[in-house]
């Protein structure tokens, strides 16, 4: 075999395992999601089950996708019980931190606070101190009904406004979120005025989500 054969050969094989694997798993993973938003759950499982994903996808990946079908399904139980059951497998760190904060939001839903705070201490213990924050922060207002974060949360909400004093289109969301979690401190407060200033302008950034609601039945109280 000549010299440039061989070399071609090696190129193909370094081609071959650093860029077909990234791409079938972006291909494989599209087709789970449109699984998913076609609520086609049994070709879901199907395709989520099958060797090619077990090739292709790490274990806490396909339960993390498992996860996400029961939120979708809105099957709460059995969310809680997935969460439980990715808590005993053998985990990064980052893993740990990423299933803190996914059996967070799990828990959060279904107002289960002693699990949302083990939840919690997870992404304190093993994720990043901002994200630690934002779930302390979350808990405090939406679970145990507190007041603390009225000050902070609007210092946040203030650097996100441009020069002219705006919010900017593209954090409009992360504004209407700031604004619903001070407004809702605000109506603990029994501070009616000052409610209603902050909920209307969420309600503004924060149309056809699921927080419209809930900032719809606020105002009316």
């Amino acid at each position: 075999m000549s010299s440039w054969m061989y070399l071609l050969y090696v190129v193909v094989f370094i081609l071959l395992v650093v860029l077909v694997p990234p791409l079938v798993k972006r291909f494989y993973y599209q087709r789970l999601m449109q699984d998913l938003e076609a609520h086609n759950f049994t070709l879901f499982t199907r395709h989520l089950d099958s060797f090619l994903a077990k090739v292709t996808f790490s274990a806490f990946e396909r339960e993390s996708m498992r996860l996400s079908m029961y939120e979708m399904r809105n099957e709460m139980k059995k969310a809680d019980e997935q969460v439980q059951f990715m808590e005993n497998m053998r985990l990064s760190k980052k893993q740990k931190a990423q299933l803190g904060e996914r059996g967070f939001y799990v828990y959060l839903e279904s107002g289960k606070i002693k699990k949302a705070r083990h939840m919690m201490e997870m992404v304190e213990q093993y994720g990043s101190e901002i994200q630690a924050k934002n779930l302390q922060i979350q808990y405090s207002i939406l679970l145990k009904k507190e007041s603390k974060y009225i000050k902070e949360l609007q210092e946040r909400h203030a650097r996100l406004k441009d020069d002219k004093g705006s919010i900017p289109a593209n954090v409009s969301n992360q504004a209407g979120t700031f604004e619903y979690l001070i407004g809702l401190q605000y109506s603990y407060l029994k501070d009616k005025e000052n409610t209603r200033k902050w909920l209307e302008p969420a309600l503004e950034h924060l149309k056809n989500t699921p927080y419209e609601g809930e900032i719809v039945e606020l105002l009316k109280a």
